[in-house]
């Protein structure tokens, strides 16, 4: 790992980024400073820019929230969250006579979630009972736990109901430390109840897959992946055979106990990485040039 002051260091190495967005753009509520900046170099030197989210929702519902943040459309190529990977292949499932998942899904998550499969020919059902398949996209609430959710996937168990988890990640971190759930922890434990899980987003390769193609195929030792979650951005890219940078004022800013501007402790930080078996190439402390 090599610590960088800034993307000015490596730029010219790599033709195409991409971008995690929670934790390295923003933090929920507002962009992080020099974001725009950041991107804004990146775009005069030409390069290509794709957003790599493991947000529960449409492409579009992710760009409508960084247009807010000032992240618009002019920074970046195109947006594929882990809820627009699901889309496009329960989308593939309903063209195939819904061979791989039936047509009827128990929903847990947030209403702001529900329009997922809208435009599709599913049926939402009210009870487990009814379902062919559960679709998990996470907690209403910020101090939401696992334990809220257990009823439901008891009963999903009971049925034997495959789970679709539309987030992997376990936890979102806000600028002032703050820690939220995401779906990926409930979906840990439904595999602890022997329950199928089928995941879409970062660190599963199909993304990666999907990134690349939509790029347009470039070599993979040209594109460099930016993220702030050791077991997803990562991981995945590690999995994926690119380059990456670690974002160290995110996720995980809390267990080496730096700020999100502040270097980390390389030696802390070694520790963190061994433990996940994830190894970026750089590391920085925030986005920035």
């Amino acid at each position: 790992m090599k610590l960088i002051s800034g993307l000015k260091e490596i730029s010219n190495n790599y033709s195409h980024f991409i971008f995690d967005v929670w934790g390295v753009l923003h933090d929920g509520n507002s962009a992080y400073p020099n974001v725009v900046d950041a991107l804004q170099f990146l775009r005069d030197e030409g390069k290509e820019i794709c957003m790599l989210s493991n947000a529960p929702r449409r492409a579009n519902k992710v760009a409508e929230m960084l247009n807010k943040f000032g992240v618009t459309s002019e920074f970046y190529d195109f947006i594929l969250t882990s809820g627009e990977a699901t889309f496009l292949d329960l989308k593939k499932n309903q063209d195939e006579n819904y061979k791989n998942f039936g047509k009827n899904y128990f929903y847990v998550g947030p209403d702001k979630d529900l329009d997922l499969l809208d435009g599709l020919d599913y049926v939402r059902v009210e009870s487990a009972a009814k379902a062919d398949f559960l679709v998990n996209t996470g907690f209403e609430n910020e101090d939401s736990t696992v334990k809220e959710k257990l009823p439901y996937i008891i009963e999903a168990k009971k049925h034997n109901l495959p789970m679709i988890c539309v987030n992997p990640d376990l936890i979102v971190v806000r600028q002032n430390g703050q820690e939220m759930i995401c779906a990926g922890a409930l979906a840990h434990e439904y595999e602890k109840m022997s329950g199928e899980v089928f995941y879409y987003g970062k660190p599963f390769l199909a993304v990666y897959k999907m990134t690349l193609e939509t790029f347009g195929n470039p070599q993979k030792n040209k594109i460099i992946a930016i993220g702030d979650g050791l077991e997803t951005d990562i991981k995945g890219a590690n999995s994926f055979g690119i380059d990456s940078i670690l974002v160290t004022g995110g996720i995980l800013a809390k267990q080496l106990n730096i700020e999100f501007w502040q270097n980390a402790d390389e030696k802390k930080l070694a520790e963190i990485c061994d433990k996940y078996h994830a190894s970026p190439q750089f590391v920085i402390s925030n986005l920035k040039i």
